[in-house]
């Protein structure tokens, strides 16, 4: 098993200049993903050292209260609201994950359903449960050593 900290299943998606892709699809090129600054910049950086498992490793699914999920190695780092580094396998319901960007905490919105709803400023995990065996890539990220996954939170890569 993956001691790296960064665990991404092949079917997740990353956010690129393309759009969502899952990272099984930049293996093999070079590639930009979105993340964000120490100054809170939001960017595209470059990947490298994108490297597979040698075997299948096992994943958790975890799902978010935007309806979203992904899959990762329970050693993946994700960060926790205020930029916390916590292992996938670490994280509990109603855990609050930093979101590549969001409206300001106490902020009031309308979604697109015209629900009013006042901002946490994070991405709260709703279930983590066991998502199978996967391929499993780890990868490095110019600038920041971070990246966001497409379901808008934050993840950390390797020699960060």
């Amino acid at each position: 098993m993956s001691t790296s900290p960064c665990a991404v299943a092949a079917d997740t998606k990353v956010e690129t200049p393309e759009g969502p892709l899952p990272i099984r699809s930049l293996a093999t090129t070079p590639a930009a993903v979105l993340t964000r600054t120490d100054a809170g910049l939001v960017r595209f950086a470059m990947i490298r050292a994108v490297r597979k498992a040698d075997a299948a490793e096992p994943v958790v699914r975890i799902t978010l209260d935007n309806g979203l999920a992904f899959r990762v190695g329970p050693g993946q780092v994700v960060l926790k609201k205020g930029m916390v580094e916590t292992p996938a396998g670490a994280l509990r319901v109603g855990d609050e994950l930093e979101p590549i960007f969001s409206f300001p905490e106490g902020y009031t919105y309308r979604t697109d359903d015209q629900r009013e709803v006042v901002s946490r400023a994070s991405t709260v995990v709703t279930s983590i449960e066991p998502g199978g065996e996967a391929e499993v890539f780890s990868f490095s990220v110019n600038l920041t050593g971070r990246f966001a996954l497409s379901c808008g939170v934050l993840a950390k890569a390797d020699g960060a």
